[in-house]
């Protein structure tokens, strides 16, 4: 299913998601409208959307007395997953080997070169000068990728080691990496967080703050190569953006979600 939900309802998703990390199903609370798919829609508007919703498979509403009573899907996860774990990212070990990519492509396949460039950025991988690029992790599945991308296998080189003139791991990374763009994406991101509107406000001013929210996210994940924790540097942002993030998520979830009571549960079987 393409991944094409609107950023009202992504972003109920994403809350509901905290919402039923301890419990199966939530149940809506009444003043759940300012956070509904569509915003501020009314109440027959909004039942509406969650059935359609339950029709995509992405909730269920388990039953027809009660559809406040609701449970995000796998597909439902599925569809709102980040592309990027970030705490998977940071706590995957590294074996102290850097892995380089080099390509020799002549000046004038200019689309070629932009081709490649373009693929290793999308691996996140750190561009160190020239046609030189590096990653701590290894690169099998990327070698495939790229290496169909041209039929002379001697414009490409893969490289695995250790620097030999005694270069540290932290100006590889200082190197190949601009975390200061990074941190300041970071920053404009925490900016928009802190100005997050509080459930009282207007259907008008949650949608500016979600576009807002939803781009700077976007534009700060997209740069960050997400390094393993022992290779990050000592003030990067990332992290403190993460914990950030979800912690509003859970404020608003608990504001607009409960566990279901023992009277609303199906019986079990």
């Amino acid at each position: 299913m393409p991944r094409n939900l609107r950023l009202e309802t992504r972003f109920f998703l994403e809350c509901l998601a905290e919402a039923s990390l301890d419990t199966a199903e939530v149940l809506l609370r009444p003043a759940f409208i300012k956070l509904a798919p569509g915003h501020g829609c009314g109440d027959d508007n909004f039942e509406r959307k969650l059935r359609i919703l339950a029709r995509r498979g992405i909730i269920e509403l388990p039953r027809a007395t009660d559809r406040r009573i609701i449970r995000l899907t796998e597909l439902g996860r599925h569809n709102i997953a980040p592309t990027v774990d970030p705490d998977q990212q940071w706590a995957r070990s590294w074996d102290g080997i850097w892995r380089f990519v080099l390509f020799d492509v002549a000046e004038h396949d200019r689309k070629l070169r932009d081709r490649l460039r373009r693929e290793l950025a999308a691996t996140r991988l750190g561009y160190l000068q020239g046609s030189v690029w590096v990653s701590p992790d290894p690169l099998a599945n990327l070698r495939r990728t790229i290496s169909s991308l041209t039929a002379d296998p001697e414009a490409l080189l893969f490289i695995e080691g250790r620097p030999c003139a005694g270069e540290r791991d932290a100006a590889i990374v200082a190197g190949a990496w601009n975390f200061a763009r990074i941190n300041e994406a970071y920053r404009k991101y925490l900016r928009i967080h802190d100005t997050c509107p509080v459930p009282a406000d207007s259907s008008q001013q949650w949608r500016l703050w979600l576009a807002a929210e939803r781009e700077a996210w976007q534009e700060a994940t997209s740069i960050d190569p997400f390094l393993p924790a022992c290779l990050l540097p000592s003030d990067y942002l990332g992290r403190k953006a993460v914990r950030a993030r979800r912690r509003a998520l859970r404020t608003l979830a608990a504001h607009h979600f409960a566990a279901p009571a023992a009277a609303h549960r199906p019986p079990t079987p």
